[in-house]
């Protein structure tokens, strides 16, 4: 099952921020995007897909290209 990864980063001006990522089985891929509701809605689609995990970057790749 896909789930969501939390990271607390700080950003060019000093500020913190939390970004977002996902992970499933052993790969973990941090720091996707600061917008929460955008990875709930990856996930939500990756989960109901039945995405693989051998598939996860070519997946987030796709992703921030769209």
């Amino acid at each position: 099952m896909w789930q969501i990864t939390t990271v607390r980063t700080t950003a060019d001006n000093g500020s913190e921020i939390e970004t977002y990522g996902v992970r499933i089985g052993s790969t973990v891929i941090n720091d996707i995007s600061p917008n929460k509701d955008e990875i709930t809605e990856f996930v939500r689609r990756l989960n109901r897909l039945g995405a693989s995990e051998i598939h996860a970057y070519d997946l987030v790749e796709d992703f921030l290209g769209r």
